[in-house]
């Protein structure tokens, strides 16, 4: 798993403007419904949220994971840093 800050620089890559709620959703699996009761009104909607959302935790998943050469000559994909 990714640290909190390693999550915020990923979301604030993805939207600037709602990268602290999008940390806080993905790390603590808080949805948007919730996140608006906190905060008040949102300046996305629900939709561009789980949009946004959905294409940091791709990211995430993508800089998890890396190619690695096994002796067969075989790559194969490793999870983790």
């Amino acid at each position: 798993m990714m640290s909190e800050k390693e999550t915020y620089e990923i979301c604030n890559e993805v939207d600037s403007f709602i990268a602290r709620e999008l940390t806080e959703s993905i790390i603590h699996k808080v949805s948007y419904d919730m996140l608006e009761a906190h905060y008040g009104i949102l300046t996305i909607s629900r939709r561009s949220f789980y949009r946004r959302r959905s294409t940091a935790q791709k990211l995430m998943r993508q800089r998890m994971c890396h190619l690695v050469e096994e002796k067969n000559g075989q790559y194969a994909i490793v999870w983790g840093k």
